[in-house]
């Protein structure tokens, strides 16, 4: 009874009612307290789904430790706890935020430094998982990927037998990398593109005091445009023979041995051509003078991959572009869009790109006389206007030389001096060039004139299939006869270059034909014996076509090139492709630039003469 008296008479805690804040104008408190000031406000939108307070199970991201796999597979320990919140029972995939971040712990992300250092806190599990032979990449979609290769026999096989490592028929018979797959055909986990990467040097060395005017790379040139008029034939020149039809039946089982002649093929720089020199005094106004090869080579510069280089000399409102003796435009090139091509480092020495192309020139030179009807001349008015480069032991290589002027807009006239390799009978009468260009008609020919079509001859080499830098390229002796479309296509990616300026040289010639020659190595091991194996011959618009050529492009790279030398002062410049990178420099060089240079040729010509 005390107990109780005592307890009875104790007095009751106090209670007081706690200060409520009325906000007549909307929902929520109509101030705030100081404590609080430095808190963001999270958003939030009524269509959220509300579920716990405070939700520490739930993901940074839609993937990665601990959440669902990638196309819905199993995931981690911690994924598993909020799996059941958020997966679609219809699907085995995991729903997003609906709006606003909906508990995801980026929103309330406070810009304090204690919630920074929570936040890059993690567990790490350092157990080790031993996971199930085939589960591969989370088992894509379901379990259609398990078994051998992914998406069946000879599918993607980023599942299948061998897992993650590539199930049998992955990737091409050989997964991701098990059983000879992705490791053993690229080399290890460094990727397709992990190759070393080849340096190559520049065509010209790079003077001290040359200065930089421009640069220009080549997904610029690409997206250039500019359409010419037909041409004007200002004169043509020489002489040439008529092409032997019977290179047209050689196959591989009846092949010919290419045989060695003795001429003189003269590749005269435009400041030295005497005609060129000619049209100079006459043409008055802004003129640009240069040769077919020259051109090509500039029009065609985005294919390139070899350095090159262009001297320009602009005086008088005149420019012309010129070529170094002995420089790349007096050789052919091999392979070089191949996706691994001729290696300088060759064993042998004899299939690097330096010999390479000296044999490639060689062996086009011979193919382009040998083709050739001695008997049969088609003979124009005037004389070959170099004659005086040819010797009694090596008389000058027949051809015909075509000089022809085209408008460039802008009152820019372009002169330019092409080169016609044979003629070629049997064309339906009238449909010849010479009924439409005065300049072409012959002052003997064994065949009517309005019967004659004019043709560039050019050679395709083979020196090994089975060595580097062959271009993955079959064996001509085997596949040509049966596969000459695969085998042309193959060679229209090894050496796009080559055959895209062949291609622009003949529209600029105006020739009707080309003519193409499949010339091989006797032996891989040697490069002084030759067989013709086979010959194509195309029209040059429709091969234009065939290999993508657009030749709007070559001409607008080609004018805005020209606006851009005009744009400078009188004085020497130099265009190099750069030999590692697709990019154009301008230079502008010393007046003296080269100068050694063409003394030397000079001396060697005058040799050669005497």
């Amino acid at each position: 009874m005390a107990t109780s008296s005592s307890s009875s008479s104790s007095p009751s805690p106090p209670f007081q009612l706690p200060n409520i804040h009325d906000n007549p104008a909307g929902w929520g408190p109509s101030t705030v307290p100081s404590f609080l000031t430095q808190i963001p406000y999270a958003p939030f939108s009524k269509s959220d789904r509300l579920g716990k307070i405070a939700d520490w199970n739930a993901p940074n991201d839609f993937s990665g430790p601990g959440g669902p796999s990638s196309f819905g597979g199993s995931g981690g320990a911690a994924g598993a706890n909020q799996e059941s919140t958020y997966r679609n029972p219809r699907r085995n995939m995991r729903l997003g935020p609906e709006a606003f971040g909906t508990g995801t712990a980026s929103a309330f992300a406070f810009s304090v430094l204690a919630a920074d250092d929570e936040a890059s806190f993690s567990v790490v599990d350092r157990a080790q998982s031993t996971s199930k032979r085939g589960s591969g990449y989370g088992a894509p979609f379901g379990r259609s990927s398990r078994g051998r290769g992914g998406f069946g026999r000879g599918g993607f096989g980023f599942g299948g037998r061998g897992g993650g490592a590539g199930g049998r028929g992955g990737f091409g018979a050989g997964g991701f990398a098990g059983r000879g797959g992705f490791r053993r055909r690229y080399g290890g986990y460094g990727g397709y593109n992990d190759r070393p990467q080849r340096i190559r040097d520049s065509s010209v060395q790079i003077g001290p005091e040359w200065k930089v005017m421009e640069e220009i790379d080549f997904p610029r040139l690409n997206k250039l445009y500019f359409q010419v008029d037909e041409p004007e034939d200002l004169a043509a020149f020489g002489s040439t023979f008529f092409y032997e039809k019977t290179y047209d039946r050689v196959s591989t089982k009846s092949d010919k041995s290419l045989q060695q002649f003795d001429r003189t093929f003269v590749n005269i720089t435009p400041s030295a051509d005497p005609v060129l020199q000619e049209f100079a005094k006459d043409i008055s106004g802004p003129c640009v003078f240069a040769t077919d090869s020259i051109l090509s080579t500039l029009m065609c510069s985005p294919r390139s991959l070899y350095s090159w280089d262009i001297i320009i000399t602009k005086y008088d409102n005149k420019i012309f572009l010129d070529k170094r003796d002995g420089g790349n435009f007096d050789f052919v090139t091999v392979n070089e869009n191949a996706a691994e091509p001729p290696l300088e480092a060759d064993k042998d020495g004899i299939n690097t790109p330096t010999a390479l192309a000296q044999e490639a020139t060689i062996i086009l030179h011979n193919y382009s006389q040998q083709v050739l009807k001695s008997s049969e001349r088609y003979a124009l008015g005037a004389a070959n206007p170099f004659e005086d480069y040819a010797s009694d032991a090596e008389p000058i290589a027949p051809g015909i030389y075509r000089y022809r002027k085209w408008d460039l807009g802008d009152d820019i006239t372009l002169v330019a001096r092409t080169t016609l390799d044979a003629a070629v009978s049997g064309a339906p009468a009238g449909t010849g060039q010479v009924a439409e260009s005065e300049v072409l008609v012959p002052e003997s020919s064994p065949v009517p004139a309005s019967e004659v079509l004019f043709a560039n001859i050019k050679t395709l080499s083979e020196f090994d299939s089975r060595a580097p830098g062959a271009g993955g390229a079959p064996d001509w002796r085997q596949k040509l006869d049966a596969q000459r479309g695969a085998i042309m296509a193959t060679e229209i990616r090894n050496n796009g270059n080559k055959l895209a300026r062949w291609t622009t040289e003949a529209l600029l010639s105006g020739a009707d034909q080309i003519r193409i020659g499949f010339v091989s190595r006797v032996s891989p091991k040697d490069r002084n014996r030759h067989a013709i194996l086979g010959s194509a011959v195309f029209k040059p618009k429709d091969f234009a076509q065939q290999m993508n050529l657009n030749a709007g492009n070559g001409w607008g790279i080609l004018k805005t090139f020209i606006d851009l030398v005009y744009k400078y002062e009188d004085g020497k410049y130099v265009m190099v492709k750069d030999p590692n990178k697709p990019v154009l420099r301008l230079y502008s060089v010393p007046a003296s630039a080269f100068e050694e240079e063409e003394l030397e040729a000079g001396e060697a010509g005058a040799g050669a003469q005497e």
